[in-house]
């Protein structure tokens, strides 16, 4: 004869399993994540967003097209941009420590994004083709 120790763990084990099921998984939140990097100038890099009402991930594969640096000259070609692998940007997020050092990124266009960190002196813009914009699935 089973003890009734084993329904009621049975029972327990069975609402955590429909309480787990139900629950809305959190929201990723909204940015830029750098997840990649290749020698020939070309970054993979995760966009999560809310697009036209609907949460998506995005990955976008970009080649630099110039660094630019404060008052210094402007560097071009695919090997001039300079980001940090597993860097998460977020758009125009305003650091609390420095009121000054701020983050920019703009879709401009289909094919071009831009990224400027910093103010002053110390800005640093960098500019990249999109040569590949695809949806992920869920």
């Amino acid at each position: 004869m089973k003890s009734p120790h084993y329904a009621a763990l049975a029972i327990l084990l069975l609402l955590v399993t429909l309480f787990a099921c139900t629950r809305k998984p959190t929201p990723e939140p909204e940015g830029y994540r750098v997840v990649s990097y290749e020698a020939t100038g070309k970054w993979v890099i995760i966009r999560t967003g809310t697009f036209g009402g609907k949460f998506l991930r995005k990955r976008m594969t970009v080649l630099c097209d110039f660094y630019k640096w404060g008052d210094h000259a402007t560097v071009t070609g695919p090997g001039a941009c300079d980001l940090q692998v597993g860097r998460f940007m977020v758009p125009k997020l305003t650091k609390a420590d420095d009121p000054f050092e701020s983050t920019y990124i703009w879709e401009l266009s289909a094919d071009r994004l831009a990224i400027t960190d910093g103010d002053g002196p110390d800005r640093v813009s960098q500019q990249f083709v999109i040569l590949k914009n695809e949806v992920l699935p869920n």
